[in-house]
């Protein structure tokens, strides 16, 4: 009988766990090939897949944990290597089995712990962005995951031949999850109109900027898809945020303390609506990595920090200006119909050059998502190829 797990997906059954020992606070589990990782008796105990602790249609808890009632008793839990490792814990002696795959799969002694590291890149780096048939993801599985999986590293990527109608774009987003609604709707346009809600919506330039910033949830990712192009100008511009802001830390330490500390107030204000925010640009996650980038020059709103930060503010934000218009970094895009580009929203700056309405055609259609559904819709994919369906 194969043993559970806390996920609905599985795990090779080999190599085997060949070897269990216990300590007072660990379990030291050593598999067929060598390899052999420390587990905490609290983090096994928080684990335990029976059906007791863990109701197998929902593959959810069905009981608090006591951390101070983990560790055994007696010193050390009784532990057994059976391809799987089980643990029989003092005090209730509940036996809890842990599959040999997964515990491999989720090992933190040793192993590399936190988010995986993006792919930067720059206007000199090949084949940028990625580009697949739009077609095929629309319909196959397998070119839908290797078109995320290009998503979720690079951040940047191109599908052709998506049919230039006006519910292609959300066609498309559909395939990774919900589409994100926001207050310029489901789906929106980007074309010139005689009176525009936003900048986007005029013939203007656009320096590089992340679309709605002013939020207190940024969307997470971007989908622009070109029905028709005829206008000359408003070539694209793309610039990895992540590889602006590495330049920042390395270049302007000064700055780049300012652009990940301070606040800068985002507003996008309308008739209808008034959406502020104020963050740092530059967000970093709890180990000091760069998780987001919130960056809009254009929607600036009145600066409100400490009176003696306000020079500095003003200074780090022209220095992270300078270096994000930088042409060596940018990756630029001429649209034809058909064309849809899909970005990280909180990672990759985008921008255009200025275009002549009055001389042609120019009208993209665009949605958001969010990243966590690409990474959801990523492992219901693994988990289809895992079980060969």
């Amino acid at each position: 009988m194969v043993t559970p797990t806390p996920d609905f997906v599985g795990y090779p059954e080999t190599p085997a766990i060949v070897a269990a020992t216990g300590t007072d606070r660990w379990v030291t589990v050593t598999w067929a090939d060598g390899l052999s990782a420390r587990f905490h008796h609290v983090w096994l105990r928080d684990n335990c897949a029976c059906a007791e602790c863990l109701l197998p249609l929902t593959k959810e808890q069905t009981f608090e944990l006591d951390p101070a009632a983990s560790p055994s008793l007696d010193g050390q839990p009784i532990v057994e290597a059976t391809g799987a490792l089980v643990v029989t814990w003092a005090g209730d002696r509940h036996r809890s089995a842990y599959h040999q795959g997964w515990l491999r799969a989720h090992r933190y002694d040793g192993a590399a712990v936190g988010a995986r590291a993006p792919v930067t890149w720059d206007g000199s780096t090949p084949d940028m962005p990625p580009t697949f048939d739009g077609t095929a993801v629309l319909r196959d599985d397998d070119a839908l995951r290797e078109w995320l999986v290009a998503l979720r590293d690079v951040g940047f990527t191109r599908l052709r031949d998506v049919p230039p109608r006006p519910g292609g774009v959300g066609e498309v987003a559909a395939r990774i999850g919900p589409i994100r609604e926001t207050n310029f709707g489901l789906l929106w346009d980007v074309r010139s109109e005689p009176e525009p809600v936003t900048n986007a919506n005029t013939d203007l330039a656009l320096p590089p900027h992340v679309d709605l910033c002013t939020r207190e949830y940024q969307p997470g990712l971007q989908f622009l898809h070109c029905i028709r192009n005829t206008a000359t100008g408003g070539r694209g511009r793309y610039v990895d945020g992540f590889r602006v802001a590495a330049i920042l830390a390395r270049d302007e330490p000064e700055h780049y303390a300012v652009l990940t500390t301070q606040p800068m107030a985002r507003a996008n204000r309308s008739r209808d609506s008034d959406y502020r925010w104020s963050v740092p640009p530059i967000v970093l996650d709890a180990r000091g990595a760069v998780a987001e980038i919130r960056w809009g020059n254009w929607l600036r709103a009145p600066l409100a920090v400490e009176f003696d930060q306000v020079e500095r503010v003003y200074a780090a934000a022209a220095c992270m200006t300078a270096v994000a218009a930088r042409d060596d970094l940018a990756v630029h895009v001429d649209w034809q119909a058909g064309d849809l580009l899909a970005f990280d929203n909180r990672r990759i700056l985008h921008g255009r050059d200025t275009f002549d309405s009055a001389g042609g055609q120019r009208f993209l259609r665009g949605c958001y998502g969010e990243r966590e559904e690409l990474h959801s819709r990523l492992r219901i994919l693994d988990r289809r190829i895992a079980s060969g369906r």
